[in-house]
């Protein structure tokens, strides 16, 4: 990324630390390591972004679409990518190895109800869906981006872990998950939902659907709003099978804290707002059984 920033246009840059120092050796640590520069500013574990006018907040919004879209056109072939990840297919993959992952951990503590019919209805639309191709950061979200001290702006991006070549639809839903969980959530997660968007200057979902689409313009506005339901299902499965893991960890005395044995309650409810998701997403997938609609997390 920093060869991409050195020779992009104005404005397309992905702001990220300077790398340090690089050490390949595991024996120092127990795994290969690196080393960025500190980069002060502002991390809102809160992405209604507290303390900041509606003008800002609106100004930070847009500063948080344009990076995605920038990271999503990075020339990763170019810049070195080209066995970053495999090209296309990338949903279907991934359900395979999430539900292989589930099934693992249903040996210590169950199944998760109607995970399985899910993961099928998914695997299903995963060969319908868009497939597009880009870099992807696979976190994108609020908390993992560091803002200016005084201006609405973004200086860094973090936590690449899962960075892959991949489909950059999952990214933009994985920000828009926030509209579906609420401020009072107990558990160290905290979203937008229920909240006055409006006056603070925050966008609606299908807004800031809109306002990605117009920076990149790989990507045709009805089609991202058209299968945005089918991308914040898969998301919400993912983290099913995430909370899932906590519950097993809990179980096993390895993550033990009251805050873990929270996380993992909220495990039916998550299952249930993935099954509402599927039932408005595009037709072309099989029957899901109907359930009640959920509501957000705001109330757990």
């Amino acid at each position: 990324l920093a060869k991409h920033n050195t020779s992009c246009p104005p404005n397309k840059d992905v702001p990220v630390p300077r790398v340090v120092a690089y050490c390949s050796d595991a024996a120092v640590l127990g795994a290969e390591f690196y080393l960025m520069e500190y980069v002060r500013g502002r991390i809102y574990t809160d992405p209604s972004m507290p303390g900041l006018s509606k003008d800002d907040r609106k100004r930070a919004c847009a500063d948080v679409v344009r990076v995605l879209a920038n990271i999503h056109s990075v020339d990763w072939p170019a810049n070195g990518l080209d066995n970053f990840g495999r090209q296309g297919g990338y949903l279907s993959r991934q359900i395979r190895r999430l539900m292989a992952v589930s099934q693992k951990q249903a040996e210590t503590v169950g199944a998760v109800a109607g995970l399985d019919e899910i993961a099928a209805t998914l695997a299903h639309m995963a060969t319908k869906c868009p497939d597009h191709v880009s870099l992807i950061h696979g976190d994108y979200k609020i908390d993992n981006l560091i803002f200016h001290p005084t201006e609405p702006r973004i200086l860094a991006v973090l936590d690449w872990e899962l960075s892959t070549i991949g489909n950059p639809l999952c990214d933009l839903a994985n920000l828009c998950m926030m509209y579906y969980v609420g401020q009072s959530v107990q558990v160290g997660i905290r979203g937008i939902a229920g909240l006055d968007l409006q006056s603070l200057g925050l966008p609606e979902r299908t807004d800031l659907i809109r306002m990605y689409a117009a920076a990149n313009t790989t990507i045709l506005p009805r089609e991202a709003l058209d299968w945005s339901k089918f991308y914040l299902a898969f998301l919400f499965f993912k983290n099913c099978v995430i909370v899932h893991g906590v519950k097993m960890r809990a179980k096993a005395g390895v993550a033990s804290s009251a805050q873990a044995k929270a996380v993992a309650a909220l495990l039916p409810k998550m299952v249930q707002i993935t099954r509402a998701l599927l039932d408005e997403a595009p037709s072309s997938s099989p029957t899901l059984e109907k359930g009640k609609k959920a509501l957000p997390l705001s109330r757990l």
